[in-house]
């Protein structure tokens, strides 16, 4: 599209219900801290996928919803920017906001969510429960699959059928 960043502020606040008063009473806010203001009059669709992302973001937790998805939107961007997307995040759940916060980054999620559940193929596989509970099944679960992986690349056998045998990987002091 030929939107620019500025327009996609005032065409996404108004899609998610933000009024354009509103939208003109936070935009140097939501510029701000999506980090993207030399780039505001520049085409949307000349932006990389983390600029844009930064800018819906920006968009979102300057609404002060009652509920926010956030789907592994920390993901981009440098620790910088993870670490105040964090902060915004805590702040709409102080204020009575809902978060429901999708990650494998248990850090985030420890520092983020009181409870979690664990979805493996689209099921729950750990009830919503204790997040430093839902953590330990995530990690005995993630541990348990890269021993199977493990296994079974020490079965597979090379082009000639020479076996392939384990190795071990020493630190720089022996």
């Amino acid at each position: 599209s030929e939107l620019t960043g500025r327009e996609n502020i005032f065409i996404s606040g108004a899609i998610i219900g933000m009024s354009r008063a509103e939208i003109k009473r936070k935009f140097d806010e939501i510029v701000a801290f999506s980090e993207v203001e030399e780039f505001l009059d520049t085409p949307v669709k000349r932006f990389s996928s983390g600029m844009e992302v930064r800018l819906a973001f920006s968009v979102a937790v300057h609404l002060n919803p009652e509920v926010l998805l956030v789907d592994e939107v920390l993901s981009v961007g440098d620790a910088s920017f993870q670490q105040k997307g964090l902060q915004k995040i805590k702040e709409v759940s102080e204020n009575g906001g809902t978060i429901l916060f999708i990650s494998h980054n248990m850090t985030s999620v420890a520092s983020l969510c009181k409870n979690a559940l664990v979805l493996e193929h689209g099921k729950v596989a750990f009830p919503l429960g204790l997040v430093s509970d839902a953590i330990a099944y995530y990690l005995s679960d993630v541990e348990q699959s890269q021993k199977a992986r493990l296994e079974e690349s020490r079965q597979r056998s090379t082009p000639g059928n020479v076996k392939i045998s384990e190795f071990s990987i020493l630190g720089a002091d022996g």
